[in-house]
C-alpha cells in the first residue's frame, strides 16, 4: 500500500533532530553584540547567573539584582535621600546601567512585585525606545552597550506575552555549567554528576557540592554531609562516596 503524503510529512516531522542548548551556544550568544535582551532558564544552581555576570559583560559594569515580590520599583530606579538639609536624588542599578552602557542581570524575574514588572517594561523595550522618566523630570536613555540577562527556573511561557515578546534570545539550558564541575575535587565530581541526573524531586544541584568540598576540610566528609544534605540524604551520600574511598581523601 503506497505511502500517502500526509503520512511522509507526519514521519519527516517526527524523525526531525531536536538540537539542544550547550554552555556554547550560550556563551556565543552572549558575546554577540546585537543581543541586548536574553531570557536564560533551567534548573537551580547549574551556573546561569554565573555565566550572565562572567560572560555577558563587555568592558563595563554588571550589576546583579534578585527580584522578589517584596522589591518596590525604586530599589531598581532610585530614589530620594537626605543628604545635609537636602534631598538628593540617587540613581538605582537599573538606571545606572543604562547611563553607564553596562549588564544588569534579573535573577528571578517571575519573582517580581507588580510595581517593579511595571518599571521594567519600558527597560526592556528595544534600546532605540527604552526610555526611563525619573522623578526628577529627567529621561534617562540607553548608551551603547546597555542589555538586560534574565536568568530564571521557569520558563518565559508564564510572562505576559508583552513582555515575553521583549526579549531578543530564549534559551533553556539544562546541564551544569563545565566550570562548576571543574571546580569540583575529583572524589565528588562524579558523585555531583550522577545526582545531577536523577529525576526531578531527587535531583542536586552542583551548589551543595561545592559547599560540600570546602566543608568536609574543615568538620570532615561524613558530618559535612550531614551539614549539607540533611541527616538522611547526607547519610545516603556518604555511604555512597565511602564507597569509593572518598572518605580517607
Amino acid at each position: 500500500m503506497a505511502e500517502s503524503k500526509s503520512d511522509g510529512k507526519a514521519k519527516a516531522k517526527s524523525a526531525t533532530r531536536t538540537a539542544r542548548v550547550s554552555w556554547d551556544l550560550v556563551r556565543r550568544v552572549l558575546a554577540c553584540s546585537c543581543v541586548r535582551h536574553i531570557y536564560l532558564y533551567g534548573p537551580p544552581g547549574i551556573g546561569k547567573t554565573y555565566c550572565a555576570i562572567h560572560e555577558g559583560r563587555r568592558d563595563g559594569a554588571v550589576y546583579a539584582i534578585t527580584l522578589t515580590q517584596e522589591m518596590p520599583a525604586s530599589e531598581l530606579r532610585g530614589h530620594w535621600t537626605p543628604r545635609g538639609n537636602e534631598l538628593v536624588w540617587m540613581d538605582g542599578p537599573v538606571v545606572r546601567a543604562m547611563r553607564e552602557g553596562a549588564v544588569v542581570v534579573l535573577n528571578e524575574l517571575l519573582h517580581a512585585s507588580d510595581d517593579a514588572m511595571s518599571f521594567l517594561y519600558p527597560v526592556l523595550e528595544r534600546n532605540e525606545t527604552a526610555r526611563i522618566t525619573l522623578p526628577t523630570s529627567e529621561t534617562v536613555v540607553p548608551q551603547p552597550g546597555f542589555r538586560v540577562i534574565v536568568t530564571e527556573n521557569r520558563s518565559p511561557a508564564e510572562l505576559s506575552t508583552a513582555l515575553r515578546d521583549r526579549f531578543d534570545v530564549v534559551l533553556e539550558i539544562d546541564e551544569p555549567h563545565p566550570q562548576a564541575f571543574a571546580a569540583l575535587s575529583p572524589m565528588l565530581r562524579e558523585a555531583a554528576r550522577r545526582c545531577f541526573t536523577l529525576d526531578e524531586e531527587r535531583r542536586l544541584s552542583v551548589r551543595p557540592f561545592l559547599v560540600l568540598d570546602e566543608l568536609r576540610l574543615v568538620i570532615g566528609l561524613e558530618d559535612a554531609c550531614t551539614a549539607v544534605f540533611g541527616p538522611q540524604r547526607g547519610s545516603q551520600i556518604f555511604d555512597a562516596l565511602a564507597l569509593t574511598g572518598a572518605d580517607r581523601d
